[in-house]
């Protein structure tokens, strides 16, 4: 019972997958032949030998007038419409001063060093870091001594760049 199921479920799926048969035969009707109609070569076939025609006729006409020694008429209407070398040497100048003034400003503002700042900006703050309230008496500390340290400190290294500066050796920004 089981292997009538599996077969027929098996053959349905290949019917399914079939393409559907069609019974119509034409052995049985005597042949049919359509009458003969005039077919023209359309539209697209007189374009395209009028295209190759006029441009062999172009080819023709800027031949023979550059043998004569003069320019074509093709050659003097582009001419006649593109810009001569004054406009573009004019355009030139421009675009170069106004790229000048854009590089000139870009190296003004980029070679601006670094600001001059401690190590450490606000030192107390950022040792005393938590809020006033509810601090007992007595556990506030005195900075000034930590201050005073990264001050030296800092002039220390000012001094240092400065006197490698004086004896004409290359000093980075960030040494």
């Amino acid at each position: 019972m089981s292997f009538s199921r599996r077969s027929v479920a098996s053959a349905r799926l290949l019917l399914r997958n079939q393409p559907p048969r069609r019974f119509g035969s034409h052995a049985a009707h005597p042949a049919h032949h359509a009458e003969p109609v005039n077919e023209s070569f359309g539209r697209s076939f007189y374009v395209t030998l009028g295209a190759f025609a006029s441009s062999y006729v172009l080819y023709r006409m800027s031949k023979s007038t550059q043998d004569s020694g003069s320019q074509s008429w093709i050659s003097s209407f582009i001419e006649k419409w593109t810009p001569s070398e004054k406009v573009f040497e004019q355009r030139n100048a421009v675009h170069t001063a106004a790229m000048e003034k854009a590089a000139h400003d870009r190296h003004l503002f980029q070679s601006q060093g670094p600001r001059a700042a401690y190590e450490l900006k606000q030192p107390e703050v950022s040792f005393n870091s938590s809020p006033p309230y509810n601090v007992s008496a007595g556990s506030v500390v005195d900075l000034s001594h930590v201050v005073a340290h990264y001050e030296r400190e800092n002039k220390e290294k000012e001094d240092s760049r400065v006197a490698r500066m004086q004896d004409g050796k290359v000093v980075s920004l960030y040494d």
